[in-house]
């Protein structure tokens, strides 16, 4: 009985429902304060770093050759239909609209996930036990999951799961999870574990949360960005009813249509600068802005023009679902298929300035965008250090001291501008149990993000660095 419950399990292969499941607003006071649906994420828990392709600016890149075919393939009549919501018949049914996700702490206890029809996933995080940070009320409580219901009840849809573990800056997201009490087992159709301080991309031709293999999370309209005050700085997520392979920033692809004009998963929708948006409430002009600037990204397939977001009660889909609905495909273009900003490989010549000896990054301190934890074997880090230490955001590149504390095992960091790929040169080799130092000027990225990448390069296990900066080039 247990197997045949497997197999009639939806799935899903990443398709989106119609009404997709969301973020949910606070802790419920029965709950810990360690395990939240959270409104907005914790600061200054970023979601990827400032050059990662969910947060890049594509408003002067150029629109694809075929653009115009692209948007007459999904419908130019089509309109947006935001996929996001609160609760779909009131608070005694157990449906949502919109994305759940959950923040835990680092402590939160891991649980093993076992793969349902022949799917796959990370079986945990590097430099972690193995394992999902799924918190104990979700087998039996409502709106944790995609959908609503609980995590030990069968129901359709995707079922995503969406976890940020916001001590290690680590996202997991799973995809049709079920709890069966039987086994004392969570399954699951498919898992993927990202670092949000990093832009690694996950291994492609495997299954992902997401069919295109991009994060979820970072793609989703959130209510404290709309109704915040600065500027929403991040693409959203769309899906499109047909698509014909990948590019990037995508690494999977879902059932292909065989048309070449339909999208490929993974391609940008940018809104026509043309388009006026100045007659819309405050909150959908921010939306709408960030899709003039990031755009949308081709995410899955789903129902056309569906721009998905959090689950929220605070939405108002009166306002949201018109507004939505008055933008049409005809008024979006496609930019140039796997297009990337273009990356310097030289900053020419600079002038040099002192700087008092100051301590941008030490992963043996607490937790956060300067502190731990340490680097993770295999792994990378984007570390934004302008605006430290005195570092202006003019700069290009710092002079530093950099530290390798008591490593595990033998290896060598590489550090790299950080809108750039990882370089296979070593800035500094270490070897186990000793702590290693070495002078180095370390280029930034020439998007002007102030970011620096580094890359560990062992499989020893996690390591600690420290970066001293004495002086920055401009």
């Amino acid at each position: 009985m247990f197997g045949e419950c497997l197999r009639r399990f939806p799935r899903s292969a990443g398709v989106s429902t119609v009404l997709m499941v969301a973020l949910a607003l606070a802790g419920t006071p029965a709950l810990s304060a360690q395990v939240m649906r959270g409104d907005g994420l914790p600061t200054p828990l970023p979601l990827f770093p400032p050059d990662n392709w969910w947060n890049v600016d594509i408003s002067a890149a150029p629109v694809d050759t075929n653009s115009t075919n692209f948007i007459n393939f999904i419908g130019a009549g089509d309109g947006l239909h935001p996929d996001l919501g609160g609760d779909v018949s009131g608070p005694s049914s157990p449906y949502i609209h919109g994305m759940v996700f959950i923040t835990v702490s680092g402590s939160q206890p891991l649980e093993p996930v076992f793969w349902l029809d022949g799917g796959q996933g990370d079986a945990g995080a590097p430099g972690r036990p193995p394992g999902y940070p799924i918190p104990v009320h979700t087998k039996t409580q409502t709106r944790w999951i995609e959908g609503g219901p609980a995590g030990s009840v069968e129901s359709d849809g995707d079922r995503h799961m969406l976890i940020v573990d916001r001590d290690n800056r680590i996202l997991y997201e799973l995809s049709g999870v079920l709890w069966t009490a039987v086994l004392s087992r969570w399954y699951a159709t498919s898992g993927a574990i990202y670092r949000l301080d990093s832009n690694e991309p996950l291994p492609g031709e495997r299954t992902f949360a997401d069919s295109g293999g991009l994060a979820i999370l970072p793609g989703l309209i959130r209510y404290d960005e709309a109704f915040g005050p600065a500027p929403i700085r991040h693409a959203f997520r769309v899906t499109v009813q047909a698509t014909n392979g990948y590019v990037f920033p995508a690494s999977h692809d879902a059932s292909a249509s065989g048309d070449t004009n339909a999208l490929p998963l993974g391609a940008r929708l940018r809104l026509k600068a043309s388009k006026d948006i100045s007659g819309y409430t405050p909150e959908v002009q921010r939306i709408f802005q960030a899709m003039k600037t990031y755009g949308l990204i081709v995410a899955d397939n789903g129902p056309d023009m569906y721009i998905s977001g959090t689950y929220d009660i605070r939405w108002n889909n009166g306002i949201l679902n018109p507004a939505f609905a008055s933008l049409k495909a005809s008024d979006f273009e496609v930019i140039e298929l796997g297009w990337q900003p273009p990356v310097a490989t030289s900053a020419g010549a600079l002038s040099f300035y002192t700087l008092s000896p100051c301590r941008v990054l030490d992963t043996r301190d607490p937790s956060g965008p300067y502190g731990g934890p340490a680097v993770p074997p295999g792994s990378e880090r984007v570390v934004v250090v302008t605006g430290r230490c005195g570092i202006p955001e003019t700069a290009k590149a710092i002079s530093a001291n950099v530290t390798v504390v008591d490593s595990p095992g033998s290896g060598h960091l590489a550090f790299f501008p950080g809108n750039a790929m990882p370089q296979p040169t070593s800035t500094i080799n270490f070897r186990p149990s000793l702590t290693r130092a070495n002078n180095a000027i370390l280029m930034l990225s020439s998007s002007g993000s102030g970011t620096l990448g580094l890359e560990n390069v062992t499989t020893a296990g996690s390591t600690h660095v420290l970066i001293d900066v004495n002086g920055y080039f401009q």
